[in-house]
């Protein structure tokens, strides 16, 4: 039996989607990866993107095996199976997979992925099995040591751990975050447990080489304008104003953290 926590996430993430798979998808958003963000939030995930691509590539024998790990709908599953990743996606939302099945038939990567119901704190995959753990949003749902533990164990010793998620340091989005919470948008689990500066100091002992990348201080900024003339240069100006910023101290106020973690540590 799930815990209490994980029912509550269970049963707020089925609900969310219940009303789209009513409508047989009518008016669903069926663009994938960081095409479904936008200019400004894509940025880090055009930077995941990349990498995860040029991991695929850089593999010169066999299938590059990639766990989207609390996949939800699929959004952030199709772009590796297009690269010629084998994806499973896993998730305890089983409402959430029935979206993301019908969004790999359509995008016709069937073949190449698979969603199953899964508790993400205790893996149903053997030892040393992925090349690629890939999170994006779900750390703030788990028990992270639990999460850890379990990446750790199913990733090859050469493997990669690549992270995306939301930092919980800026008040402005914590405001934004309380809202949300308050309309049922998102759980108090999600909220309390958003990821922290030394949250990610204690993901880095489970790995050998951690890289960690800031984005979003500046360039939030240009959401609101992002349909008017000029947009462009607006962007490009605040992307040059966070290059400065997040390698200050005030990184920690940034909306979106990545890591890019490998060599994880066995024993």
């Amino acid at each position: 039996m799930y815990e209490v926590r994980k029912k509550i996430e269970k049963n707020h993430y089925n609900k969310q989607v219940e009303e789209i798979i009513k409508k047989s998808f009518i008016d669903f958003d069926w663009r994938y990866g960081s095409k479904a963000c936008g200019p400004i939030l894509g940025l880090p995930f055009h930077f995941i993107e990349k990498k995860i691509k040029e991991i695929i590539g850089s593999k010169k024998e066999g299938t590059v095996y990639l766990l989207d790990y609390g996949c939800g709908t699929g959004v952030h599953s199709i772009f590796p199976a297009k690269c010629g990743a084998k994806v499973y996606g896993i998730d305890i939302s089983e409402k959430s997979l029935e979206i993301a099945r019908e969004w790999a038939k359509r995008e016709g990567v069937e073949k190449q992925t698979e969603f199953l119901v899964m508790d993400c704190e205790k893996l149903e995959f053997p030892d040393d099995f992925f090349d690629i753990v890939f999170n994006c949003g779900t750390l703030s749902c788990l028990d992270r040591k639990k999460a850890y533990f379990e990446i750790v164990r199913v990733l090859k010793p050469d493997g990669y751990f690549i992270s995306i998620d939301t930092l919980g340091h800026n008040p402005l989005l914590n405001l934004n975050r309380k809202i949300k919470l308050r309309h049922g948008l998102r759980t108090k689990q999600t909220f309390d447990n958003i990821l922290k500066m030394e949250d990610i100091e204690i993901a880095k002992q489970y790995f050998k080489e951690t890289k960690v990348y800031f984005f979003n201080l500046a360039t939030l900024i240009a959401i609101p304008f992002q349909k008017l003339p000029g947009f462009n240069l607006i962007e490009r100006f605040l992307e040059r104003i966070d290059q400065l910023l997040l390698n200050t101290f005030l990184r920690k106020y940034a909306f979106k953290v990545v890591f890019i973690f490998s060599e994880p540590k066995k024993n």
